[in-house]
C-alpha cells in the first residue's frame, strides 16, 4: 500500500518531467536563444567585454529595462493562459454536460416505458441515436472520421451498418438537426401529448448542450493578430535576457536562463494544448476512459433489468419499514389515533401506552441480541 501511495505522490511529477520538457526541447528558439546566451556569457567571463568605460556601457544592459519587458510579457502570457484555462474548464463542463443531457434522456425514456406506451426498443433506438450523435460529433473534435472508427462504432451496436453512408455524408451540426429531429418524430409517434412534452424537454436540452460545445471548440479561435503579438514578445524578451543574465559574473546566470526559457516557452505550449484538448496527446483529458464510462452507463439504463411492474418494491418496502423500529412506532401510533371513537379515547390512549411500551422493550431486546 505504501509502495502504491508513493507511485501516485510520483505521478503528476514523472507525467510533468516527461510533458513539457521534450516540447520545450524541442524548439528552434530553445537552442537559438540557449546558444546566444551561452556565448556572450563565455565571451563576457574571457575578458572580451573589458574595454573602456564608454564602449562597456554602451554594450551593456540596465537591468531596470529587462525588469520592465520581463513583467510586460508575464502580463500578456499570464492573460493568455487565464483564457485557456477557462476555455478548457468550459470545454470538460460542457463535454460532462452533452453526455449527462443522453443520460437523463434514457432514464425518462424508462420511466415512460410498458404500459404507458413507450416500447422497449423505442427507447433503446431513441437512446442509441442519441448518444450515437454525441459520440460522433466528440470523434470528429478529436480527428476526421476513419474507416476504422465507423467500424468500431457498429461492434459496438452505437452504428447500424446501414446508417453509416447516411451519417458520413452530414457534418456534425446537420447530424445534431436530423437525429434529434428522428428522436423527436420517434417519441412523437408513441407518446401522448404529456408525455410527449417531456420528451420533447430532454431532446431540445441535449441539442442546446452540443450546440453549445460545437459553438465552443468550431467557432472561437484566437485572433491571430494577439496570438502573433504575443510570440513576438516573448521571442524578444527571450533575446534581451540572453544576452542582458549573460553579463553577469555569477555561475548562476545560464541556469537561472535556463529556467526562463522552460517557463515561457512551457507556457505557451500548455496554452495551445489546453485551447483544443480534443487533439492534445499530452494533456490529462481521458476522452477514452469517459467515453467507456459514457457507455457503459447509457447501457445501465436502457438496457438491463430493474423492473417496472407496479408490485415489484413490496418487498423492499417491507423489509425496510421492519428495519425500522421508529418507523413501526409511528405508524402503530397514527393507527390508533385514526381508529379510535370519541367515545374510547381514554381506553384508546390507555392500550396506545401499553402497545407502545411492549413494542419498545422487544426492539430494545432485539438490539441487545444483535
Amino acid at each position: 500500500m505504501s509502495e502504491l501511495n508513493t507511485d501516485k505522490r510520483r505521478a503528476p511529477v514523472i507525467q510533468l518531467s516527461c510533458w513539457i520538457m521534450p516540447q520545450v526541447l524541442c524548439h528552434t528558439e530553445f537552442w537559438l536563444m540557449l546558444g546566444i546566451h551561452l556565448m556572450t556569457w563565455g565571451g563576457y567571463q574571457s575578458g572580451w567585454f573589458e574595454l573602456d568605460h564608454y564602449v562597456a556601457s554602451a554594450v551593456s544592459v540596465d537591468w531596470i529595462d529587462l525588469k520592465i519587458l520581463t513583467v510586460s510579457c508575464s502580463f500578456f502570457v499570464a492573460f493568455y493562459v487565464n483564457q485557456c484555462v477557462q476555455r478548457y474548464q468550459q470545454l470538460c463542463l460542457g463535454l460532462h454536460r452533452l453526455l449527462a443531457a443522453v443520460h437523463d434522456f434514457a432514464f425518462q425514456a424508462r420511466l415512460l416505458g410498458p404500459p404507458k406506451a413507450l416500447a422497449p426498443e423505442a427507447q433503446q433506438l431513441g437512446s442509441r441515436w442519441l448518444a450515437g450523435c454525441a459520440v460522433l460529433c466528440l470523434d470528429e473534435f478529436q480527428h476526421t472520421l476513419r474507416d476504422e472508427d465507423w467500424r468500431r462504432h457498429i461492434d459496438s451496436s452505437l452504428v447500424r451498418k446501414g446508417e453509416v453512408e447516411f451519417l458520413r455524408s452530414l457534418t456534425p451540426a446537420q447530424r445534431l438537426l436530423t437525429m434529434c429531429h428522428m428522436t423527436a418524430d420517434l417519441c412523437k409517434s408513441q407518446l401522448k401529448e404529456e408525455d410527449l412534452m417531456l420528451m420533447l424537454t430532454r431532446i431540445m436540452h441535449f441539442k442546446q448542450c452540443q450546440q453549445e460545445l460545437l459553438d465552443l471548440v468550431q467557432g472561437s479561435q484566437v485572433p491571430f493578430q494577439f496570438r502573433h503579438l504575443l510570440n513576438v514578445m516573448v521571442f524578444l524578451t527571450l533575446l534581451c535576457l540572453a544576452y542582458g543574465m549573460a553579463l553577469s559574473e555569477s555561475c548562476l546566470a545560464p541556469v537561472l536562463f535556463i529556467i526562463m526559457e522552460l517557463v515561457l516557452l512551457g507556457m505557451l505550449d500548455v496554452c495551445r494544448e489546453l485551447w483544443n484538448p480534443f487533439r492534445s496527446e499530452h494533456l490529462d483529458f481521458r476522452m477514452l476512459q469517459w467515453k467507456e464510462t459514457f457507455r457503459r452507463s447509457l447501457r445501465l439504463v436502457t438496457v438491463e433489468h430493474h423492473g417496472s411492474d407496479s408490485g415489484q418494491w413490496q418487498a423492499e418496502l417491507e423489509e425496510e419499514r421492519r428495519a425500522m423500529p421508529d418507523l413501526m412506532l409511528y405508524e402503530v401510533h397514527r393507527e390508533l389515533r385514526e381508529d379510535a371513537p370519541p367515545l374510547e379515547i381514554t381506553v384508546a390512549k390507555a392500550e396506545e401506552h401499553e402497545l407502545l411500551r411492549s413494542l419498545v422493550s422487544e426492539s430494545e431486546e432485539g438490539v441487545r441480541e444483535d
